[in-house]
């Protein structure tokens, strides 16, 4: 996950009273149309995450005591430039793993899901869950802020992947090859490519890091859409 320093800012107001959180039930800017937009293509929703193996063999390692168990800086500038100037939506661990200068991200609609009605995230939209995620992320903001809202992405962590697994139209997973500590994991998305769910759609090849020093012999990034 990147680290930046500054804030967009552009995320949803809700409504007096609501102090930063967005329950999906509130019947301000008409949120039900936007239960809709996904279903009418008016956006779609992508994973992003990085994994590795953790050292007992099992893939998709994504994370280690709520943090990332590697650096790899292509990782990072890749989910920059996939992520910026969109709605992202994680969950509040993933939230809390950002340094405290570095959230919300930059130039993107930050929206954190918490099922604590009292959580609350500066500089960001805290929703009940996905549904409500999906929903806000959705919305027009009103002025303009310049966010592109026909793509949406989920960042993690490992509940919300979970979670949003039924809404999503594609995952962009960068394939780490090194193993390491874990105590978090991905959707095993080759499960459901061996089950007809899921496909293949592009991979680059196998790729040296810059910077050989972490313990990472090589990467690439791996697409995959949803069968439809």
């Amino acid at each position: 996950m990147e680290h930046e320093s500054s804030s967009h800012n552009g995320y949803h107001e809700p409504k007096p009273g609501k102090a930063g959180r967005y329950d999906h039930g509130d019947d301000w800017n008409e949120p039900e149309e936007a239960q809709h937009d996904h279903e009418d293509g008016r956006f779609s929703v992508n994973l992003i995450w990085a994994q590795a193996t953790s050292r007992n063999g099992r893939r998709n390692a994504i994370g280690f005591q709520g943090g990332m168990p590697w650096h790899l800086s292509e990782d990072l500038n890749r989910f920059k430039e996939l992520t910026i100037s969109h709605p992202v939506i994680m969950g509040r661990k993933t939230w809390e793993s950002l340094r405290e200068g570095s959230r919300p991200l930059k130039n993107r609609d930050n929206i954190v899901v918490s099922r604590n009605a009292h959580y609350r995230a500066q500089g960001a939209t805290v929703v009940e869950d996905i549904d409500a995620a999906l929903c806000m992320a959705g919305q027009e903001s009103i002025p303009d802020d310049g966010i592109d809202r026909s793509e949406i992405w989920v960042i993690g962590g490992s509940q919300l992947f979970d979670a949003a697994l039924a809404h999503a139209d594609r995952a962009f997973v960068t394939e780490i090859r090194t193993e390491v500590d874990a105590d978090t994991f991905a959707p095993d998305i080759l499960e459901l490519v061996d089950a007809g769910l899921w496909r293949l759609e592009n991979e680059t090849p196998w790729i040296q890091p810059h910077d050989g020093s972490n313990g990472i012999s090589d990467f690439r990034f791996v697409t995959y859409q949803k069968v439809r």
